[in-house]
């Protein structure tokens, strides 16, 4: 572990490597850790992924690894419908997690932070990480994912899935406007975002 420091935040640990955004997110945290000492802070919603914790500290610099509660993710993201807020946010916001991540950029002095999954955004934006270097891997477009969800619903379920989609692509392109580069899974995700928020075209 050598190099600047260097934030990586992802909304599922990155290790097993043993399903689509997994691999994704596991290849590119080691990829960077061959350059800079990575600072990962995570979610971790199977238990089973508890044992491989000691792969991630091994070559990380510092590790945070947060218990995702489906059911206390679910109360907490009801607040967004008081507060006009994506409902994702709210299920991936958690205090400590926030804290640390505070914590680890003054202490490290930390001036680089990469994002996997738009929803870990939330915990690096406005004066959180002004003056920093932000790359934010959306993977996938969620907010077009929520779009389709409510074209094959009824009722209050599509309601509720067209207002998520809705706010969330308005949270996406705030975040995409911040960082210095935004990557997607493929040409045609790059390309529909490019079609949602043609004015963060060129990042």
């Amino acid at each position: 572990m050598s190099g600047p420091d260097l934030l990586f935040l992802a909304h599922r640990i990155p290790y097993p490597p043993n399903k689509g955004d997994k691999i994704r997110s596991w290849n590119i945290l080691r990829h960077l850790a061959r350059n800079y000492r990575v600072h990962l802070g995570c979610f971790v919603d199977d238990p089973a992924d508890d044992a491989n914790r000691a792969v991630l500290e091994n070559l990380c610099a510092s590790c945070c690894f947060t218990r995702l509660r489906r059911d206390l993710g679910r109360v907490r993201s009801l607040a967004g419908l008081l507060t006009g807020a994506p409902l994702t946010l709210g299920y991936f916001h958690d205090a400590s997690l926030a804290r640390w991540a505070r914590q680890t950029v003054a202490e490290a002095k930390i001036r680089r932070i990469f994002v996997f999954c738009s929803s870990m955004a939330q915990y690096v934006m406005g004066e959180h990480g002004a003056g920093m270097r932000r790359v934010i891997d959306f993977v996938d477009v969620d907010s077009d994912k929520w779009r389709q969800y409510a074209e094959a619903k009824r009722g209050f379920a599509r309601w509720l899935y067209g207002r998520e989609s809705r706010t969330l692509l308005a949270f996406e392109r705030r975040a995409a406007a911040e960082a210095d580069a935004n990557l997607f899974v493929s040409a045609a995700e790059a390309a529909l975002f490019g079609r949602l928020a043609p004015e963060v075209q060129s990042r």
